[in-house]
């Protein structure tokens, strides 16, 4: 009779300790980027799962395949809370196309700095202020994007740094989106472009000496 009693509780506490896993993942927050209804659009997904890769080089080689498939790269990654569902700016590089946007409607993040109107130099540390500016700036300030509709980061790497560096940014970029879109009644939009290549800055030239 002991026996029975003994098996019965470790069913039960493996029952439940199955049950407390299921439960946390259903209670997970789900955020679509850049906007929600991008993914009720669309049918021809194909996720990629940044727990699954390796490093950078295998990212932007992922995506690149797909989107040279006619398919939409969806890049997934979560924390214990959360879950992101991002669509990123794509291309296929089989299409040699050549984007040219206004250098204040990006801002680039590369070597653990963000840049702001192609030659403005910040920490990564003033991540959450510089994602404030540039996405409500409304025109205000120069080096910013004009409106949250045309705003966008660009993001590179070294193509081996490991896929866990890449998910971290990912993870701060996202919640500090989501509290700015919390405390605006306008939409705000995340648009992401991974870069293969850095965005190399060009010394200015001082002017000639006068005569």
């Amino acid at each position: 009779m002991k026996v029975h009693y003994i098996s019965f509780l470790i069913i039960l506490t493996l029952f439940s300790c199955n049950h407390k896993n299921k439960k946390s993942v259903l209670e997970q927050e789900v955020y679509y980027y850049p906007d929600k209804e991008k993914f009720e659009m669309k049918t021809n997904r194909s996720n990629i799962f940044l727990d699954s890769i390796n490093n950078y080089g295998d990212l932007l080689e992922r995506i690149d395949k797909v989107a040279c498939n006619d398919s939409l790269p969806i890049i997934n990654y979560s924390t214990k809370k959360e879950r992101f569902e991002l669509l990123p700016w794509y291309e296929c590089s089989e299409y040699e196309i050549i984007s040219s946007p206004t250098f204040r409607s990006r801002i680039f993040i590369q070597n653990d700095s963000i840049l702001t109107n192609f030659d403005i130099k910040h920490s990564i540390d003033s991540l959450n202020i510089i994602l404030r500016r540039h996405l409500l700036n409304k025109g205000k300030d120069f080096n910013y994007s004009d409106s949250p509709r045309q705003a966008g980061l660009e993001v590179y790497f070294d193509k081996y740094t490991n896929a866990k560096q890449v998910k971290n940014l990912l993870v701060e970029i996202s919640k500090e989106f989501n509290e700015l879109s919390k405390m605006t009644p306008d939409t705000l939009y995340l648009k992401i472009l991974f870069r293969d290549r850095p965005l190399k800055l060009i010394p200015q030239i001082p002017p000639p000496k006068p005569n």
